[in-house]
């Protein structure tokens, strides 16, 4: 089941991140709510790491950050156009991205821990 997970954020977030770029670079190739979509798969895979982390007792001050950093990305994913309308894009195109690679990255970690801890205890 780990794995799943694992390979349902690297996949989705990939593939977000394309479609992003392809926004970022006005070529808009694919609808924006598909790399909504995308990019809440990987804030819910995330969330679920976390709680599993948590759960697990692995991690645990990584696991309450990727809580709240699932939760800010989601929200700044959603809040981004009233942004963009007062004059932020330049914050936006660094600030979302990062939190989407960040995203990946800690759901990454949390695998690999959970991943180790039950290898450990069988």
């Amino acid at each position: 089941m780990i794995e799943l997970l694992q390979w349902i954020t690297r996949i989705a977030g990939l593939g977000a991140l394309a479609l992003g770029a392809t926004f970022l670079f006005a070529l808009n190739v694919a609808p924006l709510s598909l790399h909504m979509a995308l990019g809440g798969i990987v804030a819910l895979v995330l969330a679920i790491l976390a709680v599993w982390a948590l759960i697990d007792r692995v991690r645990v001050p990584a696991a309450i950050a990727a809580l709240v950093w699932a939760a800010a990305t989601v929200l700044v994913g959603t809040i981004q156009d009233w942004w963009v309308g007062a004059g932020s894009r330049l914050l936006i195109e660094i600030i979302h991205p990062l939190l989407g690679i960040g995203a990946i990255g800690l759901a990454e970690m949390l695998t690999g821990a959970i991943a180790r801890k039950r290898a450990s205890l069988a």
